[in-house]
């Protein structure tokens, strides 16, 4: 009796739209063997819905149906066309933010981004950055934005949460929507309705940059891996994951690093794993992602989106949780009412370079036969970090001048 007169004298207390939010998200960066972040990320990888919202000279280009990544008929990608944008170090790529509460409510979101600019997103704003165009005009005339200098974008949104009771009874099928937009929907979450009617089950935005995240990546030329910590807090979970040209992968779970730490991987040390979908993979990073405090569908729904860029693609890469107070300082969030528990989890995505590769690479770019420099062009071209790959070996070829 005594506890549940606590109980309702507890409840009493609570807001009145107590509720939690909870977010995950991903910002990716390609670096050199000597730990140097390589410019060059502005162009798209995960496609989108054509319903996504953006910025001019943004446009994102959904797959044909029926398939995740489209094949050309000419050697020319659309969505590899560049962006009005120089000098990227970071992608800022699909955080989500979800709703969890009994009640219906009206939120206030505002999310900045220091060092970026927030370009796409879903469902409408209600404010934010203007991108700088020329005369109004859908496309900008010889308008960038050069990251060389400094940046800080922002969004607003004013939604309408559901209640849960007219959410679970709310379709959010569209037509267009494609199979990574519609991993990220949970079932638990509340669905949100913006002031033209759109509903999503969560709010969406993504974004291109250059700043620091604070983990260095290294790699020696015995091919060991080191990184170091210097995001200003203990980063509290680290995968090393690598895919060969062949499809063969290896991975280990590097463990928490703490700040100023250096933490060593040796290439012996990657246990290879069988061909084909890695079960054991997709487990041990969800459940580690479910212990940053994201529910188990979050954290899967994370996983699963990301899933054919994380781990059906080839190189090392790096998968680290960023510290809260790093992300809080990235991307800094207000909401009104506020919320009565924050679940933020920003998972960095390292790409790093082995010396070996990058010999390869500068071997190709160097050489006097025709089809190897075309191999090298049609890397630059036609690979997602192309761009980023043509800065290094350009540096490597000026390091060999002097």
């Amino acid at each position: 009796m005594k506890l549940a007169l606590h109980s309702a004298i507890v409840l009493s207390l609570l807001p009145l739209h107590a509720y939690e939010l909870h977010e995950w998200g991903t910002f990716t960066t390609v670096s050199g063997s000597d730990g140097q972040l390589l410019i060059g990320l502005q162009r798209e990888e995960e496609a989108l819905p054509n319903y996504v919202r953006h910025h001019p000279g943004f446009k994102h280009v959904a797959p044909a149906f029926g398939q995740l990544h489209p094949v050309p008929a000419f050697p020319i990608f659309i969505k590899r066309a560049p962006l009005p944008v120089k000098n990227v170090k970071v992608k800022m790529e699909t955080p989500v933010i979800y709703f969890h509460s009994e009640d219906p409510f009206t939120a206030k979101v505002k999310v900045g981004f220091k060092g970026g600019t927030i370009a796409q997103w879903y469902p409408e704003r209600s404010g934010g950055e203007k991108f700088p165009t020329s005369s109004g005009e859908c496309h900008p005339k010889r308008t960038h934005l050069d990251f060389a200098q400094p940046y800080d974008g922002a969004i607003e949104w004013k939604i309408e949460v559901l209640s849960r009771e007219e959410s679970r009874s709310t379709s959010l099928f569209n037509p267009e929507d494609i199979l990574q937009w519609t991993y990220s929907r949970v079932p638990e979450a509340n669905v949100v309705r913006d002031s033209k009617g759109n509903t999503e089950g969560f709010l969406f935005y993504r974004g291109l940059g250059s700043f620091d995240p604070g983990l260095i990546t290294r790699i020696s030329e015995d091919e060991t891996l080191h990184l170091e910590n210097l995001t200003g807090g203990e980063i509290p979970y680290t995968l090393v994951y690598e895919r060969q040209p062949d499809g063969s992968t290896r991975w280990i779970e590097a463990g928490s690093i703490a700040e100023g730490q250096t933490l060593s991987t040796r290439q012996s040390q990657l246990e290879a794993r069988p061909k084909g979908f890695d079960r054991e993979l997709f487990t041990t990073l969800s459940e580690n992602l479910a212990d940053q405090g994201l529910l188990a569908s979050e954290a899967e729904a994370m996983v699963k989106t990301w899933w054919k860029s994380y781990f059906e693609t080839p190189g090392l890469r790096v998968f680290w949780v960023l510290p809260q107070e790093r992300t809080d300082a990235i991307l800094p969030l207000s909401v009104e009412p506020a919320p009565e528990k924050t679940i933020r989890v920003i998972v960095g995505r390292s790409e790093v370079l082995r010396p070996s590769q990058e010999r390869e690479w500068l071997g190709l770019a160097n050489s006097d036969d025709k089809k190897e420099r075309a191999r090298w062009t049609q890397l630059v071209w036609n690979d997602r970090f192309g761009e980023a790959f043509k800065q290094r070996v350009l540096a490597l070829q000026a390091q060999a001048k002097r």
